[in-house]
C-alpha cells in the first residue's frame, strides 16, 4: 500500500521493549535519567495546552504501553497497535505496518522510540499522517545520540533540525521540540555504556549508579529544554492543512 510503514516484521513490537514502564525506571537501571527525564517530558506534554483534549488516540507501536495511563488522562479512547505477538497491543498492524482504521479518523497518534528502528520513516510518518484528521497531532519521541541497540534493527539518528524536516516533508508541522539530555550528559552516558563491561560484573550496578548520579546533577541545572545534541527527542506535531501550507 502507497502509505503503509515499511518495517520489518516484529520491528515495532521489538524496539519498543525498552521504553520506560513508569516515572521510575530503577536506581540501577543504565539509562535512568533518560527514562525518567523522557517520561517526565512527555507528561508536561500531555498536560500542557499543546496538546488538546479528544477522542481517539492511536499508540503506533505500542511495546508495553508505558504512557497509556498518562494519555487516558486526556483522551476518551487509547488503542494500542502493534505487530502479532504482543499481548498488550489493542489491535494488530497489517504486514507492512499498516493500521487499520479510516483516514482522517484519528484525534492523535503516538509514536514512542520507534521511528530509529523503521526501514523507511517517510512511509511509517505518512502512515500516521493519514489517520490523523485535520486537527489531528502526532506525539513522538526518538534517538538523537544513542548506542546501536538493534530489536532486530537500528537504522536512524537525528539532530533536532533534521527530525524536524523529516516530519515536515512528511506533512506536519511541528509545534515543540524538547530535547531529553544535553550534549555533555549524553556524551557521559555514551562514556558508561562503552566502558561498563570492563567493570567486574560485581561493580557494574555502582558504576552505573555513580554515572547516572552525574548526568542527574548536570541536567538538574541544565536551563534550556533545546539541543542540537540530545540523547531523545520529544516532538509535537499538527497535521499541515494541505490548502494552507
Amino acid at each position: 500500500m502507497a502509505a503503509a510503514a515499511a518495517v520489518g516484521e516484529g520491528t515495532l513490537a521489538l524496539a519498543a521493549q525498552n521504553r520506560p514502564l513508569g516515572p521510575d525506571p530503577g536506581r540501577f537501571d543504565r539509562a535512568h535519567c533518560v527514562l525518567t527525564l523522557l517520561f517526565e517530558a512527555i507528561r508536561r506534554l500531555v498536560e500542557s495546552e499543546h496538546l488538546p483534549r479528544g477522542g481517539t488516540l492511536l499508540d503506533y507501536g505500542c511495546g508495553d504501553t508505558p504512557y497509556r495511563t498518562l494519555f487516558e488522562t486526556k483522551f476518551e479512547s487509547y488503542v494500542a497497535y502493534d505487530v502479532p505477538g504482543n499481548d498488550k497491543a489493542d489491535r494488530v498492524l497489517g504486514p507492512h505496518g499498516e493500521i487499520s482504521v479510516d483516514s482522517d479518523s484519528v484525534d492523535c497518534v503516538l509514536s514512542t522510540q520507534v521511528l530509529e528502528h523503521v526501514d523507511e520513516p517517510q512511509r511509517y510518518l505518512r502512515e500516521a499522517f493519514r489517520v490523523l484528521n485535520r486537527s489531528g497531532t502526532l506525539v513522538l519521541s526518538t534517538h538523537g545520540v544513542w548506542p546501536y541497540h538493534p530489536h532486530p534493527t537500528d537504522y536512524w539518528r537525528w539532530t533536532r533540525t533534521g527530525l524536524s524536516r523529516e516530519l515536515q516533508k512528511a506533512g506536519f508541522d511541528v509545534v515543540t521540540v524538547h530535547s531529553v539530555l544535553g550534549p555533555e550528559t549524553s556524551a557521559l552516558q555514551l562514556w558508561q555504556d562503552a566502558t561498563i563491561e570492563r567493570c567486574p560484573r560485581m561493580f557494574q550496578r555502582a558504576y552505573a549508579m555513580f554515572c547516572q548520579a552525574i548526568i542527574r546533577a548536570i541536567e538538574r541545572r541544565r536551563k534550556s529544554g533545546s539541543s542540537d545534541d540530545a540523547a531523545v527527542y520529544v516532538v509535537l506535531a499538527r497535521k499541515m492543512d494541505p490548502a494552507h501550507p
